[in-house]
């Protein structure tokens, strides 16, 4: 999901957060100066990539560039767009060939390759005290925490978050099953997706006559489709009180009571009859649009965007509260985006006024708005106002409140999530066994850790 969206449409989260590494050929989109020689003098550069529309990030990039000679005076910067796919390729490039750009928007698994190997400056040499105070007053400390070295390093600052995916429900449904109890536990979520799953004649899951073959609506979206189950699986774990990865990064997290616990109520949830069937839709779109279009009642679901409220103007929303674990633990599968200055600036004062603009509440607040994202600070009231629908502001401000229940998929050597995922896949559809696919998924993985060490 490489696709970019202005303010008023989606934003991906894959995008936006980047969960797998970008790849690609040397090659780069230029915004505003060449970029070329960025640490040949003392004008700092910026390197991002298109969280939004070509257009929008260009003039936000040029705004960048004169909001900094503003603030400084006899100053100026420099910024260049990256493209996703060419990004690792180009920054990767750029930090061995000892001409880094001096500030660097960093995703997390650029961050681990990076994390020892000197090549990103630690902000806790680099920046006063009284700036990392306020920097990172109000973040969600499992943000900090990945933008940490190995000896306490602070290798970037949080820079912007998004909503994740929060469990929603279709007001429309849930009032037409007559208002089921709210789910507030992984278990509860089974008996309202029963509750709400109704056939075309109003006959509800378990009734007398209900008609399987003429469902009207589905009381679950369960898409088994990896892109985007890896947005929200990964938290069943935590919820339950284990990891999907061991914490040496070596071996699988669940072979325990407590991940075999996540993955059979994973399992019932398929089974139940509730949830919706695996080959209903054939695309991803169909799936995102599942819960919003009244096809199903309840979804992991990352926003309502513009297309969706033109497409179903009717569609009524609500956002809940991560459900607890079996020991009352909630959690969300979460992301940051970053910003870092390379260890090998030529000038290493003026790449951190650089950042520091880049971080100041103005900018970062406009550049937050335009991608859809999240507050890394939080926000007073609400953060959105003039969203093209009220009902996207209300969606928006109501899973802001639900970032503080994120967490952040462990730093890796090596990808696992899409190999997983299509383990833990085979075991709901019935094609393996738990044991089997625990069996097989630890010995795969084990090898993954060893070829990626």
């Amino acid at each position: 999901m490489n696709s970019t969206t202005s303010s008023t449409g989606s934003i991906s989260r894959r995008t936006l957060l980047r969960l797998t590494a970008a790849t690609g050929v040397l090659a780069a989109a230029g915004c505003s100066g060449n970029g070329s020689k960025s640490g040949a003098s003392t004008v700092p550069t910026y390197w991002t990539q298109p969280n939004a529309e070509q257009k929008e990030m260009a003039a936000f990039l040029s705004e960048i560039e004169k909001g900094f000679a503003k603030a400084n005076p006899n100053q100026t910067a420099k910024t260049l767009l990256v493209p996703w796919e060419d990004s690792l390729t180009k920054y990767t490039a750029a930090f061995s060939g000892g001409n880094p750009p001096d500030v660097t928007y960093q995703i997390i698994p650029w961050m681990n390759k990076w994390r020892q190997t000197n090549v990103l400056a630690d902000f806790n040499k680099l920046a006063p005290k009284e700036d990392l105070d306020a920097l990172l007053a109000g973040v969600n400390p499992r943000h900090i925490e990945v933008a940490k070295g190995p000896n306490g390093e602070l290798f970037a600052i949080p820079y912007v978050t998004d909503t994740g995916h929060n469990l929603t429900v279709n007001a429309e449904i849930w009032e037409k099953a007559g208002k089921p109890k709210l789910p507030t536990t992984y278990a509860e979520m089974i008996e309202f997706a029963k509750a709400t799953t109704m056939d075309t004649s109003g006959r509800r899951l378990g009734d007398a006559g209900f008609d399987k073959s003429k469902v009207a609506h589905y009381g679950m979206t369960w898409p088994l489709v990896p892109s985007i189950q890896e947005n929200y699986i990964w938290h069943y774990f935590w919820s339950f009180g284990t990891e999907y990865m061991s914490a040496d990064g070596k071996d699988i997290g669940f072979d325990n009571e407590a991940g075999r616990a996540a993955l059979e109520n994973m399992k019932a949830m398929v089974d139940s009859g509730a949830a919706t069937p695996a080959g209903l839709y054939t695309d991803e779109s169909k799936w995102t649009n599942a819960m919003v279009s009244g096809k199903s009642a309840m979804q992991w679901t990352h926003a309502l965007t513009a297309d969706q409220a033109k497409a179903f103007p009717k569609a009524r929303l609500m956002v809940l509260e991560p459900p607890k674990g079996p020991k009352g633990d909630q959690f969300l599968v979460g992301g940051c985006g970053f910003i870092a200055v390379s260890a090998k600036s030529k000038n290493l004062e003026n790449a951190y006024k650089l950042a520091k603009y880049i971080l100041t509440p103005a900018p970062k607040e406009q550049y937050t708005r335009m991608i859809l994202g999240v507050p890394i600070q939080g926000s007073k009231g609400a953060f959105y106002t003039n969203l093209p629908d009220p009902r996207m502001n209300e969606f928006m401000n109501e899973a802001g409140k639900m970032t503080g229940f994120q967490r952040i998929p462990p730093a890796l050597k090596f990808q696992p999530n899409e190999y997983l995922l299509g383990k833990i896949n085979d075991f709901l559809t019935g094609r393996q066994s738990l044991d089997a696919m625990i069996k097989d998924a630890g010995k795969q993985i084990k090898q993954m850790a060893a070829a990626a060490a």
